[in-house]
């Protein structure tokens, strides 16, 4: 039902109610100020005319009533066949008010436009238009004419885009006034579309036909220059080789072709140095007779080798050189080179010396051995001789100081009442004492506690005691082994004790730890000695930093001692340090002697 029935029912109802009220209310009116004045019959023709004018109006609510609802009927019929039309059109059309608000829009529409009725109704319609396409297409803009037509581009509710011809004209009253507009739309999408399609295939032929008659230009001044530029090549192609036969030759760095049978086809003037052989004595395959069997077998394995690989080979080869009457240790570089087909065709072959630099390193390695066990003997002989010390100052400052205690203490008694003034002065001497005592007894731990003697556990657990009383990280033990000195020399306990000291010292002065476990585990052939904190963890670059100088010498006196230091570290996680060191081997008094003997000859 439409605004303008719902207006017309009410208007027709309430008017005829209005009507019925005010007689039966002038009828009452008269009827109360008569009423006195008047006899029986008067009073009962008077109640007859009221009932007959309430029965009248009664009756003239009731047509009025039905004549609405036929009114009605006949009004909705009516709009059913407007509605039923306008929904089975090809074109979309809404309707609007005088002031461009909509008021109907069909379902064909809402399917152009992509948006539900609900979205459009009693929207105006500069919230979906700007106002250059408003004054363009909307009937109600236009000031000349009132029908409009025209082109709208617009984008769909999925976001594509659309075209549609839009037509529309103004509507207005049997008294001539303006009530709004009616706008039909069709949809022209595919038209368009057909058109932009058509318009680029026409465009992409054209520049097809341009390309292609380029290309053909193109290729043919590339034709006259490729013809001119094969002559220059392959004069160009003969020099390059000339110069490649002088660069070969002048090149320092051995060089040498072989073919797909390890035959030499090529060497240069340093290959002929480095061999002791020039390349007419073994061209042509008689470089068999040049190297002894095995060589030459080890050489075609090794040819062998890189065509099945495919890729460059590096190896360490014994070469025979003639002139020198020696085997010469070469790094050979081969790389294979294969025809169109895949087929073997050459190896280029690079040659370095590395005899010299290989007994460099053997040397070095063999210096290191021995500075390492030179540095281990040192280690040994400090530690004895802190040992020594702390044993010197144990039985003489120490017996000292405490007979001096003793004799201070019987003066302190003795002048607690005949002498205050000196019973004060011998307090603070005794006092003095104390300290000094405490100091010594530092001093002598640190140089060799005497924990030490009993065995490499309680000397840890001593310790650990000793580094939880200084600071505020707490520390843990774990021994698994029956025997305090987990089966280790004096010289063995002593190195992994220092080891384990400088450990917790670098914990505490970097690691910013507040837990620390130390676990001592003993197997048939090893210690292995495990050191974990909760710390900052190591950072990239501190093993070059030289605050990382304690770390290197742990691991010095770790590969003195013949074991292997791990370490795993992670920033923010913690630091584990694993320490895998052998039994000591039967020998290893002899080879103790051999490293005096060799600390002896050093320092002489």
């Amino acid at each position: 039902m439409t605004p303008g029935t719902r207006m017309s029912k009410w208007s027709i109802e309430t008017l005829g109610a209005a009507c019925a009220a005010l007689i039966l209310i002038v009828l009452g009116w008269l009827a109360g100020v008569a009423w006195q004045q008047l006899d029986f019959w008067e009073h009962v023709s008077l109640t007859l005319l009221l009932a007959a004018a309430a029965g009248a109006v009664v009756w003239l609510m009731r047509t009025l009533r039905s004549h609405l609802a036929m009114t009605r009927a006949q009004l909705d019929d009516s709009l059913m066949r407007y509605q039923h039309l306008s929904e089975t059109g090809q074109d979309g059309m809404w309707q609007t008010d005088a002031h461009g608000r909509i008021l109907y829009v069909n379902q064909r529409l809402c399917d152009m436009l992509g948006v539900p009725a609900e979205q459009l109704l009693d929207h105006a319609m500069d919230e979906f238009h700007d106002e250059a396409t408003l004054l363009r297409l909307c009937p109600l803009r236009q000031t000349a004419t009132d029908s409009c037509m025209g082109e709208l581009h617009y984008r769909h509710g999925d976001g594509s885009e659309r075209w549609a011809m839009l037509s529309g004209r103004r509507l207005y009253n049997r008294h001539g006034t303006l009530t709004g507009a009616l706008v039909m739309i069709s949809d022209i999408t595919e038209h368009k579309r057909a058109e932009h399609a058509l318009s680029l295939a026409h465009a992409e032929l054209e520049s097809r036909v341009a390309l292609r008659t380029a290309q053909l230009l193109d290729v043919n001044l590339q034709l006259s220059a490729e013809i001119a530029m094969r002559a220059q090549t392959e004069a160009a192609l003969a020099r390059s080789e000339e110069r490649l036969q002088d660069i070969i030759s002048m090149m320092p760095l051995s060089l040498f072709l072989k073919d797909a049978d390890s035959r030499i086809v090529l060497m240069n003037q340093a290959c002929e140095q480095q061999w002791g052989v020039c390349q007419q004595d073994i061209a042509d395959g008689r470089d068999v007779q040049h190297f002894p069997d095995e060589q030459t077998k080890d050489f075609q394995a090794a040819d062998q080798e890189a065509f099945a690989s495919r890729q460059v080979v590096i190896r360490e080869e014994l070469v025979w050189n003639a002139r020198l009457q020696e085997n010469r240790l070469l790094q050979t570089h081969k790389k294979p080179v294969f025809d169109a087909q895949g087929r073997p065709q050459m190896i280029i072959a690079m040659a370095i010396d590395i005899t010299e630099s290989k007994r460099n390193e053997e040397n070095l390695q063999r210096t290191l051995a021995q500075l390492r066990e030179l540095s281990d003997h040192q280690q040994t002989i400090k530690e004895e001789e802190r040992r020594r010390i702390a044993l010197d100052i144990h039985d003489d400052l120490g017996q000292n100081l405490m007979v001096l205690r003793i004799d201070v203490s019987l003066l302190h008694a003795r002048t607690a009442r005949a002498h205050p003034r000196l019973h004060r002065h011998a307090q603070r001497v005794l006092d003095t004492i104390d300290a000094t005592i405490r100091s010594v007894r530092t001093i002598i731990n640190d140089l060799h506690p005497s924990t030490l003697e009993l065995g490499l556990g309680p000397a840890a657990e001593w310790l650990l005691r000793q580094m939880e009383g200084r600071g505020a990280i707490r520390y843990r033990l774990s021994l698994d082994s029956a025997a305090p000195d987990l089966g280790l020399d004096q010289r063995q306990t002593s190195a992994i004790f220092r080891v384990l000291q400088e450990s917790l010292s670098n914990i505490v002065r970097h690691a910013q730890a507040s837990e620390v476990e130390v676990a001592l585990a003993q197997d048939t052939d090893a210690i292995v000695l495990r050191i974990s904190d909760n710390g900052i963890g190591m950072q990239p670059g501190d093993h070059g930093k030289k605050a990382a100088f304690g770390l290197k010498s742990i691991r010095e006196r770790v590969h003195a001692l013949g074991g292997e230091l791990r370490i795993d570290s992670q920033a923010g996680r913690g630091t584990v340090l694993a320490i895998h060191l052998p039994h000591a081997r039967k020998g290893a008094p002899a080879a103790h002697d051999e490293i005096q003997k060799l600390a002896k000859t050093v320092a002489n």
